[in-house]
């Protein structure tokens, strides 16, 4: 399992109340068609091919955040958004491409996502807030996945926990959580509840 960090303005206009609503995310580059099982070689020869403009380090750059999306990223991956203060965590499906926005509105290269969580960025630890930091509009953590340390988020707690309620009483709760999640039928939920239990 990855995390990766999206910007939610493909093809350069803001979706993100439209991803939260419609439980996807999108990416821009229109017109290279369905990347379905497409390669990161043919993905740069059809960026070539529709956006001439695109050489050297450019053509570089505009590849890898295709390539990213597509074949990087994969189902059951997890994605942040930041809007403002707060950060949206999902956990993505598979790749699919939607003709109906191969055009102008840009949203053509899509993923279904479950949103779990929206949490305040300052919540979440320093590798995280120095990831969300990046201009890239997609950006794979560089760290193991559990560096992230945001399985609580993951596994039903879906806010800030109160500033109000008593820090033993917090960890005893979000630890109640854990161990149910281990019963979980979704193996992903097991593992993290697992990785979880373990680094405590």
């Amino acid at each position: 399992m990855n995390l990766f960090q999206l910007k939610s303005k493909p093809h350069g206009t803001e979706r993100l109340p439209l991803f939260l609503e419609e439980k996807f995310i999108a990416i821009g580059w229109p017109g290279i068609g369905d990347l379905t099982n497409v390669d990161a070689d043919e993905i740069e020869r059809r960026l070539a091919s529709t956006y001439e403009k695109y050489k050297g380090q450019t053509m570089a750059y505009h590849k890898g955040m295709v390539n990213a999306f597509v074949n990087t990223m994969q189902s059951s991956d997890i994605v942040m958004i930041t809007e403002g203060d707060y950060v949206h965590i999902g956990q993505v499906g598979e790749y699919f491409y939607d003709p109906a926005y191969d055009n102008d509105e840009g949203m053509c290269h899509r993923r279904p996502v479950e949103w779990l969580a929206t949490v305040e960025r300052s919540y979440l630890n320093e590798q995280v807030r120095e990831h969300l930091k990046n201009r890239a509009t997609i950006t794979k953590f560089k760290y193991p996945f559990q560096m992230a340390e945001i399985e609580p988020y993951l596994l039903g707690n879906k806010s800030n926990p109160s500033p109000t309620v008593p820090k033993g009483e917090i960890y005893e709760k979000a630890w109640d959580i854990l161990v149910k999640a281990l019963d979980s039928e979704e193996e992903h939920i097991r593992v993290l509840a697992a990785s979880a239990i373990w680094k405590s």
